[in-house]
């Protein structure tokens, strides 16, 4: 892979809705909302399947497999043969299966059928070395992500982006690759195409397997391909920015020089003048609640550190090492409420007392300046 701004496939499989095999449901019968009965998926075999060659290994990236483990195995053929060269690894909404074998060609029997297995090839060296951001999108505005990319690498030295684009219906994969290679410090981007189910947000209940399954599974994709290599790695959305104090380091200096290769960053929501009727950029969210409104935490890693160890979640990663050396209090994160494309879903529904806050506005006049004409960059609302 030699270009700087990449277009990618990931390589899933999704079963026959009218096949007799299907995922089983994760909830019972009298917890199956009608928003989980809507999208829990049942039908995502796995995701992706890259061959990693530095590794001489075929890694799939799936859901919980669940019921499905055992024909997946089962009927999983390397060049003709089944291999016992298989490492499986799973945690509460994803799992990951490392098979064993030289390069060549993959097939699997299901349901009595036996179809070749698309893979793809690693790219860790394309961002090898670099400080990246990670991050899922669908739909969000193009100037949005051009902003929320412009404003890393202008302040926190990011270089390289991975964006797992989840079906964007409002552009095309093009056009975010056009938009991303224009951001001036972006050396290197991939936007990897994974449209597969995102899954029910409700709440589940302790030690019931989360449904959610499809963010966490990106993650661990990226973990173990894209950034394997990286310098460090900073997983936030689109409408999240990392606010660091002046003369603070990097968020990806500090995860680097952090003891166990991580630093979390905690914050509050932000939020635009509220009579705002629908979705705003950054530098419109001048308010914040009375009082702040803590939003969850996100974290930087340093690929190889102690903490990758426990695989990447979206929130919480290595339980509590990361609770007592992670913790940081130079780079803050604003989590931007307006900045949203889930508006319709009660995004900026009573937000209680709102203070207009000229830190703020300073903030966003400071680091997001207007653009001069022509620029690639909106900085805007």
């Amino acid at each position: 892979m030699h270009s700087d701004h990449l277009i990618l496939e990931a390589c899933g499989r999704v079963l026959d809705p009218d096949g007799t095999i299907l995922r089983d449901h994760v909830r019972k019968p009298d917890r199956r909302t009608q928003q989980y009965l809507e999208r829990f998926d049942r039908t995502t075999l796995y995701y992706d399947c890259v061959y990693l060659a530095e590794r001489r290994s075929y890694l799939f990236t799936a859901p919980r497999f669940l019921n499905l483990w055992g024909p997946f195995r089962q009927g999983l053929r390397v060049n003709g043969k089944k291999t016992r060269a298989v490492t499986r690894r799973k945690w509460l909404r994803c799992e990951q299966v490392e098979v064993h074998a030289p390069r060549g060609s993959l097939t699997l029997h299901w349901q009595g059928k036996t179809a070749p297995v698309a893979f793809r090839d690693g790219i860790s060296d394309c961002f090898a070395g670099l400080n990246c951001l990670v991050a899922v999108n669908k739909n969000n505005r193009l100037d949005w992500i051009a902003d929320w990319a412009a404003y890393y690498a202008q302040t926190h030295g990011a270089e390289g982006v991975v964006l797992f684009d989840n079906g964007s219906t409002d552009y095309t994969l093009a056009d975010l690759n056009a938009r991303l290679s224009q951001v001036p410090g972006l050396a290197r981007s991939a936007v990897i195409s994974a449209p597969y189910p995102y899954g029910p947000t409700d709440r589940s209940r302790k030690w019931e397997v989360s449904p959610r399954f499809f963010q966490t599974a990106m993650l661990n994709i990226g973990r173990r391909d894209p950034l394997a290599r990286a310098r460090a790695v900073l997983s936030v959305d689109i409408d999240e920015i990392a606010r660091k104090a002046e003369d603070a380091p990097s968020i990806f200096d500090l995860a680097v020089g952090n003891v166990v290769g991580m630093a979390t960053l905690n914050g509050v929501w932000v939020y635009p003048n509220p009579d705002t009727d629908g979705p705003v950029g950054h530098t419109a969210h001048g308010f914040r609640r009375s009082p702040d409104r803590p939003c969850n935490r996100k974290w930087c890693l340093r690929p190889g550190g102690v903490q990758d160890r426990f695989g990447w979640a979206v929130h919480h990663i290595g339980g509590p090492l990361q609770d007592l050396f992670t913790n940081q209090t130079q780079v803050s994160l604003l989590h931007c409420r307006g900045t949203s494309t889930g508006w319709k879903r009660n995004r900026f529904t009573d937000p209680g007392e709102l203070l207009e806050d000229p830190e703020l506005e300073n903030f966003w006049s400071m680091q997001f300046p207007k653009p001069a004409a022509g620029s690639a960059a909106g900085f805007g609302p």
